[in-house]
C-alpha cells in the first residue's frame, strides 16, 4: 500500500463522533434506511450488492466463503446483511473484501443512474461496521491523519470491482431474490472457487 491524500469531510457525527467521509452531504443525519430516498425495492438491492460485492471480494482473496444473507424491508439489525467467510490470503486481500461492500454500492448508485452526494454518503455511513473492523486491527491506517489514507483501501476494491462486476452483479440478483446463499451456491454463481479451510467454523 501507499499513502494516497484525500479531502475528508466532517460533517458526520455518529453517537457523537466524527465520521470522516469521502462525499459532502451534511444534510445526512443518522444511519436512516431513509438517508437513501429510494423505493424499498432498491433498498433491499443496495444490501444485496453489499454483501454480493463482499462475498465475492471474499472468494477472490483465497477466503473459504461460507454464506450471505441480507434482510428485506426495515432492517433488524444494523448491517442490514452480512458475509461470512474466513482465511483470507493476506492484508491486500482484507483490505479488499472489507472496503468491496461499500464500494460496489457506490458502484451501483452510479451506474444506475442513482447517484447522489447524500445516497453516497448514506452509504458511507452504513459501511461504518466495515470500517471500525479493519481499522481496529490497521491503526496505521486512517483518514488524512495516518500514514495510510483509507482510500488506499477503496482503490484495492475498486480494482477488484472493475475484474469481477459482472460477477458481483450476479450474486446480487440472486441474493436479492433468496436472501439467504450458501457460499458454495455464491461461487457457482461467480464462477469463482470457493476453497476448503479446514480450520474455519460456520
Amino acid at each position: 500500500m501507499t499513502t494516497v491524500t484525500t479531502q475528508w469531510h466532517d460533517g458526520i457525527e455518529l453517537n457523537g463522533v466524527p465520521y470522516p467521509t469521502r462525499n459532502d452531504a451534511p444534510s445526512v443525519q443518522g444511519d436512516s434506511d431513509d438517508a437513501y430516498s429510494l423505493p424499498s425495492d432498491l433498498v433491499d438491492y443496495a444490501r444485496a450488492i453489499h454483501e454480493a460485492g463482499h462475498a465475492v471480494a471474499a472468494l477472490i482473496g483465497g477466503a473459504h466463503l461460507h454464506h450471505a444473507q441480507i434482510v428485506k424491508g426495515p432492517a433488524t439489525t444494523p448491517e442490514g446483511g452480512v458475509t461470512h467467510a474466513c482465511n483470507l490470503a493476506d492484508g491486500h486481500a482484507y483490505a479488499t473484501y472489507s472496503a468491496a461492500g461499500e464500494r460496489a454500492v457506490d458502484r451501483w448508485l452510479r451506474e444506475d443512474g442513482l447517484w447522489t452526494p447524500e445516497r453516497a454518503v448514506a452509504n458511507e455511513v452504513g459501511a461504518r461496521g466495515d470500517r471500525n473492523s479493519f481499522l481496529a486491527i490497521n491503526p496505521h491506517v486512517g483518514f488524512g491523519d495516518k500514514e495510510i489514507d483509507y482510500t488506499v483501501v477503496h482503490d484495492l476494491a475498486d480494482h477488484a470491482l472493475d475484474q469481477h462486476w459482472a460477477a458481483v452483479t450476479r450474486v446480487a440478483h440472486a441474493l436479492n431474490h433468496h436472501t439467504h446463499l450458501a457460499g458454495d451456491e455464491i461461487a457457482h454463481i461467480a464462477g469463482l472457487p470457493n476453497r476448503r479451510r479446514p480450520s474455519c467454523t460456520a
